[in-house]
């Protein structure tokens, strides 16, 4: 398939873009941006001993979902973090789920290492099952999936940017080509000339390699135009155009 000539033309520019603009966000997700983990613990509503008792516990989680989120667990769990950290601070970096029609809460937080994602999520799963233990005297609760730490961050999702940075630069590229296209009052072939000057084409100088006529005495003399050969074929240009010109 021939590729058109506006295409063509400005297929350089649009491929280096197209590089340079996915390199430049691949280097930005890499080392500029800001990391974060994330890393989930589960709890486990435990059933009663009676009949009733997965029902009973389907009815409580939403319960025990609430008391994970209380001043009283984000307290205790920031004291026994490995590093000073505010409730405060710990409560906006997590949430916490109860699963419909589930016996299972997820607790999950967000933190700048993997492994104080891990750490933040499995003390305050822990808290919360002492806090329920004192308020209804048993264990209701378990830790079904403790947090592990994640092999990965889940910002900045490398993968995304680069494939958003490079559809948007091939986008870019496109508009760029075709505004420069738009914008271009240069003649750069015989049928541009014919379009635009609506005149016929009488001679054309083929654009040549140098490396093609380097050595030849006719055209090139210590690697620059011989001006004497300019010359006459200039004027055997000129003198075509008379005789096409004379009635």
């Amino acid at each position: 398939m021939k590729m058109p000539k506006p295409v063509k033309r400005h297929l350089a520019l649009s491929l280096s873009l197209v590089v340079l603009t996915t390199a430049l966000a691949g280097v930005v997700s890499h080392f500029v941006l800001s990391k974060a983990y994330t890393s989930t613990a589960t709890l486990i509503v435990m059933p009663g001993n009676n009949a009733n008792g997965l029902i009973s516990a389907l009815q409580l989680t939403p319960t025990f979902a609430d008391l994970a989120t209380s001043n009283l667990v984000w307290d205790k769990a920031s004291r026994t973090l490995p590093v000073v950290l505010s409730p405060a601070t710990l409560q906006s970096r997590t949430h916490v789920d109860a699963i419909t029609n589930t016996d299972l809460i997820t607790i999950t937080t967000t933190a700048p290492s993997a492994s104080l994602a891990a750490a933040e999520a499995t003390q305050i799963a822990m808290a919360t099952m002492t806090a329920a233990r004192q308020l209804t005297g048993s264990s209701p609760l378990e830790l079904s999936s403790p947090a592990a730490p994640p092999l990965a961050p889940s910002f900045p999702d490398m993968k995304k940017i680069e494939l958003m940075a490079f559809s948007l630069s091939v986008m870019g590229s496109v508009f760029l080509a075709a505004l420069r296209e738009h914008f271009n009052t240069h003649l750069e072939s015989e049928d541009d000339v014919t379009k635009w000057l609506k005149i016929p084409v009488l001679a054309a100088i083929p654009h040549v390699a140098p490396r093609l006529v380097r050595n030849n005495p006719l055209v090139f003399s210590d690697n620059r135009v011989d001006k004497e050969e300019a010359k006459n074929a200039l004027n055997t240009v000129q003198i075509h155009a008379q005789r096409r010109e004379s009635p």
